[in-house]
């Protein structure tokens, strides 16, 4: 906005840096915020409910320093601040999610995050273009920025009435508090469910829970999972799309009304593509999602990169007009495939693979990828873009292939619960020969 120049920067123009700086400094506010070790104090001081609220809270903090700063030093202080919320927030209340919802509808619940998070967007920009030529009293920037702290009181007041999770309670040798819990949240009996979360607690209790027991043997290895699904969210494309989205688009039109136009298409889609995987995730699983989700994306990712390079070399198309609709609906369809696939699937299984005694620790280390992740891509496409033009979605059709085997290769967690689970990944990790176990033989 010219009013954000004004108010300021007093009148000087942005710089590309500056703009990179304030883009940036969020994701590492979220990754400090993400770290385990930093995330593993939070949790263990507030618990999963208080870190919420006090996500909440940081977050109006940082979002009213934004609204009224008056020179780019308070503004990144914000931006930190506002980013070390949002980490916190993404690193727990998919856990949080996980553990109080029932194995039938955790998926949808947990996809409801990234619903969520696509609401959040296209509520932003449309907020954003309503007010994107106010200048007094007070420029739009700072009106859009202050919005913020509406959801953030939510997010305060809201926790305060959120049930508290019951595998934390029993965590902390609450189980009365626990069983209360599950009797608020769940409709049917609860003794079993009950007991098979005091039965992973007691075995985990028999071991000293350490960060050298969690970065050594199958927790080192389902961090290395689950690291490299969040990495793989971020390097798959979407965020170069959702960052240098409109430049594509005006590239391709020749208008910066086009890469405006272009940011209200891709909101709609990504919302409403969402939607399918609240609906699929629990019927077909999670796998299945992420596979298709990456075919699709490589697919879209392969055809915008050939008609790229042969009808958008120079200024203007040499193919017509079919060559713009053509790679529009690749891009569209590449924002469909991800919104109901690893979108929201990534979440998904990460905040259930980790045993209760490792979850906030292996959780919080994955979506520290997921921002590191989001650092890298926002920095590297515009340099590729400059380099390779349209030559550069060849890259994500490489990593979309990734994306496919490592779909292929995990195991389902559809319609288990957070216990069966941990169980299912030990007999993965460590398959039983059937010449080791004569009784199956014999029986």
């Amino acid at each position: 906005m010219d009013s954000f120049a004004e108010g300021l920067l007093h009148e000087d123009k942005l710089k590309d840096t500056q703009d990179s700086l304030i883009t940036m400094i969020f994701g590492v506010g979220a990754a400090v915020a993400a770290f385990p070790p930093v995330m593993d104090l939070c949790v263990s001081f507030l618990g999963r409910k208080g870190a919420v609220i006090a996500g909440g809270a940081i977050f109006c903090l940082g979002s009213g320093l934004q609204a009224l700063a008056c020179n780019m030093t308070m503004m990144l202080m914000g931006r930190v601040i506002a980013g070390f919320s949002v980490g916190l927030l993404s690193g727990n209340a998919p856990v949080y999610t996980s553990e109080i919802a029932p194995p039938k509808l955790r998926g949808a619940l947990v996809t409801g995050f990234q619903f969520a998070i696509t609401v959040g967007i296209m509520l932003a920009f449309l907020l954003a273009l309503v007010l994107e030529d106010v200048e007094k009293p007070y420029g739009g920037w700072r009106w859009v920025i202050a919005a913020q702290i509406v959801p953030g009181l939510l997010l305060v007041f809201g926790g305060m009435v959120m049930p508290g999770s019951p595998r934390y309670l029993v965590a902390q040798g609450k189980p009365n508090e626990a069983l209360k819990m599950l009797l608020k949240l769940r409709s049917q009996d609860v003794r079993v469910e009950l007991a098979q979360i005091l039965q992973e607690h007691e075995a985990e209790s028999a071991t000293h829970t350490s960060w050298g027991e969690f970065l050594s043997g199958d927790n080192l290895k389902l961090l290395g999972i689950g690291v490299s699904i969040q990495l793989l969210q971020q390097l798959c494309g979407m965020n170069a799309f959702m960052y240098d989205g409109p430049l594509i688009f005006n590239k391709l039109f020749g208008s910066e009304h086009a890469g405006r136009l272009f940011t209200l298409v891709s909101g709609v889609v990504n919302i409403f593509a969402t939607i399918p995987g609240l609906f699929l995730v629990d019927r077909y699983g999670r796998t299945l999602l992420m596979k298709w989700s990456a075919i699709g994306m490589m697919i879209c990712s392969a055809v915008l990169a050939s008609v790229g390079d042969v009808c958008f070399q120079d200024e203007e198309s040499s193919c017509g007009d079919w060559a713009k609709w053509t790679a529009t609906v690749a891009i569209c369809g590449f924002i469909l495939n991800f919104a109901y696939g690893w979108g929201g699937m990534a979440w998904v299984y990460c905040a259930e693979m980790f045993p209760q005694k490792h979850r906030t620790k292996g959780v919080a280390a994955t979506t520290d990828a997921n921002w590191v992740g989001n650092i890298l891509i926002a920095f590297l496409p515009p340099i590729m873009f400059a380099n390779w033009g349209f030559n550069t979605f060849w890259l994500f059709v490489g990593t979309n292939c990734l994306c496919f085997f490592c779909a292929v290769s995990l195991p389902e967690t559809k319609d288990k619960s957070l216990e069966e689970i941990t169980q299912m990944f030990n007999d993965w990790l460590h398959p039983v020969e059937m010449d080791d176990k004569p009784e199956i033989l014999e029986a």
